[in-house]
């Protein structure tokens, strides 16, 4: 199942400003999207959304670390199942496996290029924050990939994560840690060229989690201004996502029906 065919929910109705823009297609389940940027939490239909204001003095990271404004962790699917275990799916995953057919990606008009990429056995060396640290620790965390993109016009830059668990719980226990209004920290990105201090500015990361793995896009504006509309930074992150296809293709070998 590739990324590019489940799509996030777009938002119904705008605002007076436009951020929040008219979609009228029948929105496909998964994630929800809310409107509103300011310190919010709502849940519908089981996914939720963070939405933190850096420049009200709540919320506090570490020098060169930062949070996302709008976090969205999708409703765990049992789709996945079978990938729940990581006893069940022992083969530690390559750079190759996750980045080499990703290394140009696109979803409808947003294009980009894999510009820096990283597997490492040492989770910590990719994150930050002592909640955070400590799931990947409970959770026997044995690996995390790490890819930076920017797209072609050089207009908005993401990040993508994969981290792999030992098991769907601890998966999903990561997601919640992940959760920006905890401040207990989030994924270090890699660099990325022509881009100063990517997450300083306005930005939006999206995720699952697939069996034991979690799986991240965090996308923003290169420049760190706030988009116009919201989705330009969904559609963005549909593409960045492109490399989760990994996990998706261990499930079909461990469960090809």
């Amino acid at each position: 199942m590739s990324s590019q065919a489940r799509s996030r929910n777009k938002p119904k109705g705008a605002g007076e400003d436009g951020f929040w823009p008219e979609n009228e297609a029948e929105p496909p389940k998964g994630r929800i999207l809310v409107g509103a940027l300011l310190a919010l939490l709502l849940i519908v239909g089981g996914a939720v959304w963070y939405v933190v204001q850096k420049d009200d003095g709540e919320v506090e990271v570490p020098p060169g670390s930062h949070l996302p404004d709008v976090y969205v962790p999708q409703t765990p699917s049992q789709e996945s199942a079978a990938l729940g275990q990581r006893s069940a799916d022992i083969r530690a995953f390559t750079e190759g496996e996750v980045f080499g057919e990703a290394k140009e990606v696109s979803y409808r008009e947003y294009a980009f290029t894999l510009v820096k990429s990283e597997v490492s056995a040492n989770c910590v060396r990719g994150a930050w924050g002592d909640l955070l640290l400590q799931t990947l620790r409970r959770g026997e965390c044995s690996q995390m990939a790490r890819g930076a993109y920017l797209s072609k016009d050089k207009k908005y830059a993401g990040v993508f994560a994969a981290i792999n668990m030992v098991d769907a719980k601890s998966a999903q226990q990561v997601l919640n840690s992940l959760d920006p209004s905890l401040q207990g920290g989030f994924v270090r990105p890699l660099p990325i060229p022509g881009v100063q201090d990517f997450g300083s500015g306005f930005t939006a990361a999206y995720s699952q989690a697939i069996g034991h793995y979690v799986i991240m896009s965090w996308v923003g504006l290169a420049d760190g201004a706030q988009p116009q509309a919201m989705n330009e930074l969904i559609d963005s992150s549909l593409a960045v996502q492109k490399p989760e296809d990994f996990a998706w293709g261990r499930l079909v070998q461990l469960d090809p029906q």
